[in-house]
């Protein structure tokens, strides 16, 4: 279970680190525009969330467990909601090699976030005391 944790933590860092060229691709090059200041907190929060939970379950606290396992969920129902409302297909017809690999790395991402949620709850156990 070390491993799917470790997969989790790259993966989910690659898509923090992927909205850089994302941002840049869309908003700074073509406008000049800085990224919005709420759009940066608010990112920052998701990531201290997810790294919060992260370290507690290596800790193996129950409070990590908790928080790790909520950021997972909304994680998860974030890119369901994306394939559901069609934003997926719109998405990767998207002619840019950027925008179509940052839109992978995401669901990647959610695809992740599902499959260690589904260890969470399965072996609770074994990520808590």
């Amino acid at each position: 279970m070390k491993n799917n944790l470790r997969i989790l933590f790259w993966i989910t860092i690659l898509n923090y680190i992927a909205q850089i060229p994302y941002y840049l691709h869309n908003y700074y090059f073509p406008y000049h525009a800085l990224p919005s200041l709420m759009g940066m907190v608010l990112l920052g929060i998701t990531l201290v969330w997810f790294l919060l939970g992260y370290r507690g379950v290596q800790k193996r606290n129950q409070s990590g467990y908790y928080i790790l396992l909520s950021f997972l969920i909304v994680e998860a129902l974030f890119y369901l909601h994306a394939i559901v409302f069609g934003a997926f297909i719109f998405q990767i017809q998207n002619p840019s090699l950027i925008i179509k690999t940052v839109f992978l790395i995401g669901y990647v991402s959610g695809l992740v976030a599902a499959y260690n949620a589904y260890l969470l709850i399965r072996h609770k156990r074994a990520y808590i005391y």
